[in-house]
């Protein structure tokens, strides 16, 4: 055998037989691509996902580093600070193995409901593809490779296998495109990623306008156009629109299928041999072609927890601090409350492919205790329950039934009893997308059995739930308890977050364990992973919780009540039901900010809720789903160690009727994007609606006077961009940081056109009493529109406003120039 490992990319291509070429376009299995030893080319690992290196399957095992997740990237405004966070990410995954990270998400906030918010960076595309950018460099800086997701117009998430997003040209153009874009333009993005979904009328993997056109034709974008997984389900169409990988493998749309169709003159060979050309350029960038070691170097280099921690803390975002509450003093706070079902179990990342089994988890109430020890005394009450699975149980509450290690005993059976495999396992939720033995999922009628001894430590009643998609039998020492078959989820995705679950209820000695036993037969489903999982709790009593929280918080100095999202509710596969928070944590709020005037409201989720006792308390501030970093970051915010340094990628509203887009639920398959470009802050200010909090908000521990503005121009140059410059005065107490933020008023806002955008942003930093001057860089493409009519992009002339400030709602400055 001849190995080809020198020359361009054509001379290996000429190598290989047309099979041998079709080969390479579809995944050797879930997470790899074909490999080719033939002209030295490896097989490339992919991995999810957007806040953090999962690797190749969902193990406890192998943990991975739990980076804050995009939305409170986006909440940073900070690129440069994302772009190291990234290059840490990057390097984790090169020491994994992994040369492609599935990864930055770039789809647009378009609904506060969107299920899977969580993983863009904001409401507003300039501040995306700032971000995006930023992300993409940083992996390339690690020597990784990005796959921006997901391409385009999948925005929520009901129905989104098959929904026909219906997006005018100019709002695609202006908007949804917008990050993409930048990415292919200013990062060298290797791959992007096409949706299920489709877009006017067809669907994202067989759209030749969009894959080819304007990705690859206009942009120019040189690397791997990559369905998501199981999103190409045709041969021709995709093959001529311009799909180059189709994903997961070995089966799929094309192989066999597609050498046929280019024998029968359905696909030009030409053809296949572009998607080839593309394949083989990843992987030479990748280090996946020739002599190049593959990037699995002496175990995990996992990323700096300190990095994770200063990260989690610049996305913090202070929304209210009325009469200086924060940050809190020792000197004068002597005992405090910490109260919150997420103080106790924060919910640290969102469902799905942002998934990871993380290394570690710092929880707000162990981490302000550590952090006030000998200051102040710290109470801890998590006030109601707010989950609808049964919680996991805590680690050192379990015991391996054989071994007696900590954790639980997993066995495969086959469908006559044989035990085929055992494994003692940490975790108490287990998903395979494959890897299972012979016999077990996949239409064999073989059982999976999660076994494990639960030490109780509390005395009562006692929730335990068994989820999993097919038929469930649930034990108790022995004897079966409940019994039942679970529906399958609407979403496969749903089935690794939030499996059908069958329930008991059992009364527990405190000190005494009870040998707990789970058995599953996995239906076989299309495209579905198999998972079982174990929920055990005692059952919460909300009278008495919400008693004893208040209770803590009157005797209390100060009450830190931290609220958010429940487990589970925040995913991929599902959208959001309301922006309400779930359970009796409204009713919370208001009765511990009765009892004590200083009560700080941190919220912990991925997307914007509704806070209707935001008035009431001394304090709110948002946490976004932080990652491992969570708790020490709050610490480092709260008691004034660290600066919250985040502004508001999305807006926050007083109502879900203010929201300019809210349930984005196909109507016959369709999803009118109505709205057209009025989205968020956007949609607000040309209806004049006053959100609770606006776009871009966020203090600081300082305080800061805008002095000045000037333009480099009174005439914007015909083709180039903008200059201008700021300068601020820092007013308070200590050094801190400003994100001064630009906005593009036009000539004229025409029926369906906002009022203004948001058009550059830059954060400077000063010493109290001291000047810093920020510069900003309005983008020629800012004073742009795209006209349909004329298929390009015109730029309308008369006198622009640029109004400059710290929010969409707080301008003190502009700036006038004219365009002709």
């Amino acid at each position: 055998m001849v190995i080809l490992t020198l020359g361009d990319e054509r001379g290996l291509l000429a190598a290989l037989s047309l099979d041998d070429k079709v080969r390479l376009l579809t995944g050797a299995d879930n997470w790899r691509t074909c490999p080719l030893p033939a002209i030295g080319l490896r097989a490339m690992v992919v991995s999810d996902g957007p806040a953090g290196v999962r690797g190749i399957t969902m193990d406890e095992r192998n943990p991975a580093a739990s980076l804050p997740c995009p939305s409170a990237l986006g909440a940073t405004w900070d690129p440069a600070l994302v772009q190291a966070l990234a290059a840490a990410l990057g390097t984790e995954a090169r020491s994994k193995g992994v040369d492609v990270l599935l990864a930055p998400t770039i789809n647009v906030m378009r609904t506060p409901l969107g299920g899977r918010g969580f993983e863009s960076f904001g409401e507003d595309p300039v501040l995306i593809a700032r971000i995006a950018v930023g992300f993409v460099r940083g992996l390339h800086q690690a020597g990784a490779a990005a796959a921006v997701k997901h391409y385009v117009g999948n925005d929520s998430e009901t129905g989104r296998w098959t929904y026909d997003a219906r997006i005018a040209e100019h709002v695609l153009r202006e908007l949804y495109l917008v990050p993409f874009e930048a990415c292919v333009r200013e990062a060298d993005v290797d791959l992007v990623m096409t949706g299920y979904n489709q877009v006017n009328g067809i669907t994202m993997t067989e759209h030749g306008e969009l894959l080819t056109r304007i990705l690859k034709e206009e942009w120019g974008f040189g690397g791997v156009a990559l369905s998501d997984w199981h999103a190409a389900r045709s041969t021709v169409a995709t093959a001529v629109a311009g799909l180059d990988l189709a994903m997961p493998g070995p089966d799929g749309p094309w192989g066999g299928q597609l050498v046929e169709a280019v024998r029968a003159g359905q696909v030009s060979e030409e053809a296949v041999d572009a998607k080839v050309m593309r394949l083989l350029r990843l992987a030479r960038r990748a280090g996946a072609l020739g002599d190049a070691p593959a990037p699995n170097g002496h175990g995990p280099v996992l990323a700096d927890p300190a990095l994770l921690r200063r990260c989690a803390a610049a996305a913090f975002t202070l929304l209210r601090n009325d009469r200086d509450t924060l940050p809190l003093d020792p000197g004068t706070v002597r005992s405090v409350a910490v109260v919150g079902p997420n103080a106790v179990s924060p919910v640290t990342q969102g469902g799905g492919s942002a998934t990871v089994p993380p290394v570690s988890v710092s929880t707000p109430a162990t981490a302000l205790t550590e952090a006030l020890a000998g200051l102040a005394r710290v109470t801890v009450r998590p006030g109601c329950a707010t989950w609808n699975l049964v919680p996991e149980p805590p680690r050192y509450a379990l015991s391996d039934p054989e071994t007696g290690e900590l954790g639980v005993r997993i066995e495969f059976r086959t469908e006559d009893g044989a035990l085929a495999a055992a494994e003692h396992r940490e975790a108490t939720m287990f998903t395979w997308w494959d890897g299972l033995p012979e016999g077990i999922g996949g239409g064999g009628r073989g059982t999976i059995a999660l076994r494990t001894c639960y030490l109780a430590t509390h005395d009562g009643p006692h929730v335990i739930g068994a989820g999993g998609v097919g038929r469930l039998t649930l034990r108790v020492n022995g004897i079966e308890v409940a019994a039942g078959r679970t529906d399958v989820p609407a979403d496969p995705v749903e089935a690794m977050v939030r499996p059908g679950e069958i329930r008991t209820t059992v009364y527990l000695p405190a000190g005494s364990e009870a040998e707990i036993g789970i058995t599953l037969q996995p239906d076989d489903w299309p495209q579905g992973p198999v998972a079982v999982r174990l929920g055990l709790a005692p059952m919460p009593d909300d009278d008495t919780m919400l008693s004893e929280a208040v209770e803590a918080a009157r005797e209390a100095d100060a009450a830190v009540v931290v609220v958010g999202s429940g487990p589970a509710t925040e995913s991929e596969g599902f959208d959001r039901p309301g922006l309400a928070l779930p359970g009796r944590q409204d009713e919370l709020v208001r009765r511990v900010a009765a009892v004590n005037d200083r009560t700080v409201v941190v919220v912990n989720a991925g997307m914007p809720v509704l806070m209707p006792w935001a008035d009431e308390v001394a304090a709110v501030g948002y946490a976004w789903l932080p990652g491992q970093a969570m708790g020490a970051a709050l610490a480092d915010v709260l008691l004034g160690r660290a600066e919250p340094g985040g502004r508001l990628p999305v807006t926050i509203p007083v109502a879900e009727a203010d929201c300019p887009v809210l349930h984005a639920v196909p109507d016959e398959g369709r999803l009118e994007y109505r709205e057209g470009l009025l989205i968020g802050y956007r949609g607000y200010d040309r209806a004049g609606t006053k959100p609770r909090f606006p776009f871009g908000h966020g203090l600081g521990y300082t305080t800061w006077a805008y002095e000045s503005a000037a333009a480099d121009a009174t005439v914007v140059p015909p083709d180039g961009d903008l200059g201008v410059t700021v300068v601020l005065r820092n007013t308070g107490p200590r050094t801190g940081r400003e994100v001064v933020q630009a906005y593009l008023e036009p000539p004229a806002a025409g029926p369906g056109r906002p009022v203004r955008v948001l058009a550059a942003f830059a954060s400077v930093t000063a010493a109290p009493g001291g000047h810093a001057e920020a510069r900003l860089t309005v983008p020629s493409r800012a004073f742009a529109r795209y006209d349909e009519a004329a298929g390009t992009w015109i730029r309308p002339s008369g006198e622009f406003t640029v109004r400059i400030g710290r929010s969409s709602a707080d301008l003190p400055l502009h700036v006038r120039v004219k365009a002709f």
